[in-house]
C-alpha cells in the first residue's frame, strides 16, 4: 500500500519568462483561482490546440486526465463551498493535461491503491515515492516539503542552529517540526500553539523569534503576514510523487516526459511560486546551517524481532509509521488574511493575483 501524505525566487532569467507566457496567460489568477476552468470537476488549462498524447485505452474517460487527491488537505487541495477544487495539485494537474492534450478531471481520494487499481483515476498525486507496492510507480516528485523555520525578515540571515538554541520557537504541539528540533539537537526554548496560524500570530506580535512548521504549509501561510521569510529546514526533505497504475506504460512515459516539461519551461516554478511564495521548489540545499541529519540504519528482521511487535512501534493499523503533521486552521485563515485576496505574490511572472477568501 502507498502511504499518502497527510500535511500539511522572484525573478527568474528572461528565456524561462517567455516560455512561461503563453501558459500564465490562461491562468484566472493566484491562489483561489483554479486552472481547471472553474468547473469544480472537469476544465482545460488553456485555449491553445494540442491533439491527445495518451491513447484512450490507458485513460478512465478519453480524452480526460483524471486524477485523484486529497482535496480537503490546503493549500495542496482545496474545495470551495461551490465544489470547485483548487490548489497546488490542482494546477500541476491542470498544467500537465494542457501538456498532454486533454481535459483534466479531480476525484477527491486518499488511497492511491484504491482509486489506481479500482480504475477510478488515472494519477494520483501526494505518494511517497519510498513506500509504493509493485501494483504502482511514481511518475515523477512535483513537490518537496520538510519540517523548516520561519522568521521575522530583519532576522533571518542570523539564523544557525546554535543560534536557534538562544530563541523561543513558536510550533504546533506533538507535530513533526516540534519532533524535528530534537533530532536536529536545537534547544531552544519551545512555546506550542494548536496550530500553525497561532504560530505566524505570535511570531509577527513578538511572543516568539521563529516558528517550525512544515515548509508547505508555512510558506503558504508566511504570505499573509508581512515581513516573514522562510529560514531553511530542519530535517531530511520528503518527495510528493504522482503514482499511476504499472501496467499503464503508455500514460507513465508521456506523463513522465510531460512532468519534465512544465519542469523544464518554467511552468512548475511558476504554480508553485503562485501557492509556496519565494520558497524554493526544491529544498535539498535549504538545511539551517549547523544542522546535522541524523541517518537512520536500515532495519534488519532480526533487529525487528528484538525491538519487539509492530504495535510497539508506533505504527498504525496499515504498518506504517505515525507520523505527526502540522494542521492549518482554515476557517482562522480565511478570517485572519483578507488583505491576500488583491495582493501580488511573488512568482516566476508576477502575473498572479492571490485570492485565498474560500479558505
Amino acid at each position: 500500500m502507498v502511504r499518502i501524505r497527510k500535511a500539511i525566487g522572484r525573478s527568474v532569467r528572461a528565456s524561462r519568462v517567455c516560455a512561461l507566457c503563453a501558459f500564465t496567460a490562461l491562468a484566472l489568477s493566484l491562489g483561489g483561482c483554479s486552472l481547471l476552468g472553474g468547473t469544480g470537476t472537469s476544465g482545460t488549462a488553456g485555449t491553445e490546440h494540442i491533439d491527445p498524447q495518451i491513447s484512450a485505452e490507458y485513460l478512465v474517460e478519453e480524452g480526460v486526465l483524471t486524477v485523484a487527491f486529497d482535496t480537503t488537505d490546503a493549500p495542496q487541495g482545496i474545495t470551495q463551498d461551490d465544489g470547485t477544487v483548487t490548489g497546488y495539485n490542482a494546477d500541476v494537474a491542470a498544467a500537465l493535461a494542457h501538456q498532454l492534450g486533454l481535459k483534466v478531471r479531480v476525484v477527491d481520494a486518499s488511497d492511491a491503491a484504491e482509486v489506481l487499481e479500482g480504475d477510478q483515476a488515472d494519477l494520483y498525486f501526494g505518494a511517497a515515492p519510498d513506500d509504493g507496492d509493485d501494483a504502482l510507480t511514481s511518475v515523477g516528485s512535483y513537490l518537496d516539503d520538510a519540517p523548516a523555520v520561519f522568521a521575522l525578515t530583519e532576522n533571518a540571515d542570523a539564523v544557525s542552529a546554535s543560534e536557534l538554541s538562544t530563541w523561543t520557537v513558536g510550533v504546533q504541539a506533538s507535530s513533526a517540526a516540534q519532533d524535528a528540533l530534537v533530532k536536529a539537537g536545537i534547544s531552544a526554548s519551545q512555546q506550542t500553539y494548536s496550530n500553525v496560524n497561532e504560530c505566524f500570530a505570535a511570531l509577527v506580535g513578538g511572543e516568539v523569534d521563529c516558528v517550525a512548521c512544515d515548509a508547505a504549509a508555512g510558506s503558504y501561510l508566511a504570505r499573509a503576514f508581512e515581513g516573514v521569510e522562510f529560514v531553511g529546514t530542519i530535517d531530511a526533505v520528503d518527495e510528493y510523487d504522482i503514482v499511476a497504475d504499472a501496467d499503464a506504460l503508455e500514460l507513465i512515459d508521456k506523463v513522465s516526459e510531460a512532468l519534465g516539461d512544465i519542469a523544464s519551461n518554467g511552468t512548475l516554478d511558476a504554480v508553485h511560486a503562485a501557492w509556496y511564495g519565494s520558497v524554493p521548489r526544491e529544498l535539498a540545499k535549504t538545511l539551517v546551517d549547523g544542522v546535522t541529519l541524523m541517518v537512520e540504519e536500515p532495519r534488519t528482521e532480526s533487529s525487528l524481532d528484538d525491538e519487539g511487535d509492530e504495535d510497539e512501534l508506533g505504527t498504525s493499523e496499515d504498518g506504517l509509521a505515525d507520523e505527526p503533521t502540522d494542521d492549518l486552521d482554515a476557517d482562522t485563515l480565511a478570517d485572519d488574511q483578507e488583505d491576500l485576496d488583491s495582493e501580488s505574490v511573488s512568482s516566476s511572472t508576477d502575473t498572479y493575483q492571490a485570492d485565498d477568501s474560500e479558505l
